[in-house]
Parts: C-alpha cells; sequence; structure tokens
C-alpha cells in the first residue's frame, strides 16, 4: 500500500507499507458479512515506512516501524503501529 497522509499542521508524510495477512477461517467470514476481527484472530503483520520533508516530522525519516492489523467493518483495516527503540 502507498499512501499521503497530510497531519493537522498541514505537513505532507508520505508512506507505504508491506505485510503479511494469514487468510484463515475467521478472516474469510469477516470477509463475507463485511464485518471485522481482533487483533488476535489473525497473523496480520505489517513494516510501515513514512517519508517527509518537514522538519517537525523528520524523526519518521529515521525510525523504524511495525505493526499488527485487524479487520475493521466494511472492508476496512485499522492498524496498531509501534516505533522500534
Amino acid at each position: 500500500m502507498r499512501g499521503q497522509i497530510e497531519t493537522d499542521d498541514g505537513a505532507f508524510i508520505y508512506v507505504q507499507y508491506f505485510g503479511l495477512l494469514e487468510m484463515n477461517d475467521k478472516v474469510q467470514a469477516a470477509m463475507g458479512a463485511q464485518s471485522g476481527t481482533d487483533y488476535e484472530d489473525q497473523y496480520f503483520r505489517t513494516t510501515p515506512r513514512f517519508e517527509t520533508g518537514h522538519e517537525r516530522y523528520a524523526w519518521l525519516n529515521r525510525s523504524v516501524f511495525v505493526g499488527e492489523g485487524r479487520l475493521y467493518p466494511g472492508f476496512a483495516v485499522e492498524y496498531r503501529v509501534h516505533r522500534l527503540t
């Protein structure tokens, strides 16, 4: 996935990430019903990478992130993303 985020203070951040989603029975049932899953229902991991030229968010360019995801009702996803220190 690739996208662009605009922050509340007008900065733009480019994000791209790769990941894995285990297509198990709970995921397939949720997709069929357009419902959601919990984080522990499947193996859904991602490694987002952020890029920006805005000095306030320059720390994003120098950080490593990992995340876990879940399905959200209506064919959306929700992530919990953590910065590794």
